[in-house]
């Protein structure tokens, strides 16, 4: 029998929100699930695991960028298990799949929920991946505009809160190559999410990140300071940041 040391994290939010704010708007983060899948750079055939997958929003996107990769979604939040039938049952600490079945794992903007023990899920990650297997991080990096939006902001207008430990370079790259890995891209990128209206734009945050605390008013102001908008002829876009991790599979 496998013996896992199990990782500490909060618990993540209920899904129910996110989702509509997904559904809402879908296209208004392209270029945040758009990036991971082409640092993977899956070929056709290739398994791309999407942990945690919420309700599998970079299936069109992986459609689009590698047609013959085969995404497999995975979550352990209730909410988007019981809304997809595809999508499997996973946690940080097991992965459902055999040793070396797979070729990529990806992680996008959960894994600062995990506050100790990220080691044992870069393991996990180390042993379902066949060589050559590529491990990518999509994910907020501490001291940037988006942790002080998400430390102070959220967490004082979200009923649930916001609880988190950002990515440190330093520490999660020693991290990471400590399961077998080698970190070949590491890089705090700048964008934008895009809305077609102030509007949007406040629905949708309020929604993904549960902003049921603050009115239409204080919503905007929020992402105003703390992240930058920017008006244009035909929307408005958000500036958001994320660092964006390749690790490359070698041997232990």
């Amino acid at each position: 029998m496998r013996v896992m040391q199990v990782t500490e994290h909060v618990k993540r939010r209920d899904g129910a929100s996110y989702h509509r704010a997904m559904e809402y708007c879908p296209r208004a983060r392209e270029f945040e699930f758009r990036r991971p899948l082409e640092l993977a750079a899956p070929g056709s055939g290739e398994i791309v695991v999407d942990f945690p997958s919420g309700g599998s929003y970079l299936c069109p996107h992986l459609d689009e960028i590698a047609p013959g990769a085969i995404l497999r979604p995975v979550e352990h939040v209730s909410d988007y298990l019981e809304g997809d039938p595809t999508i499997l049952y996973g946690n940080w600490d097991q992965l459902p799949f055999a040793n070396g079945e797979v070729n990529v794992v990806l992680t996008l903007a959960a894994l600062h929920h995990v506050i100790v023990g990220r080691g044992v899920f870069y393991r996990e990650c180390h042993r379902v991946l066949a060589p050559g297997g590529r491990l990518i991080i999509g994910d907020v990096e501490d001291g940037t505009p988006a942790a002080a939006f998400l430390d102070r902001f959220v967490n004082r207008y979200s009923s649930q809160g916001h609880e988190a430990r950002f990515l440190d370079r330093n520490v999660e790259i020693a991290s990471i190559e400590q399961a077998g890995f080698r970190v070949v891209d590491y890089e705090v990128t700048p964008f934008h999410w895009s809305y077609p209206d102030t509007a949007t734009a406040i629905r949708f945050c309020r929604d993904l990140f549960r902003l049921d605390l603050g009115d239409d008013d204080e919503i905007w102001r929020g992402l105003v300071d703390y992240l930058g908008i920017e008006q244009e002829q035909h929307g408005v876009r958000m500036n958001w940041q994320l660092a964006f991790v390749r690790a490359d599979w070698e041997k232990v």
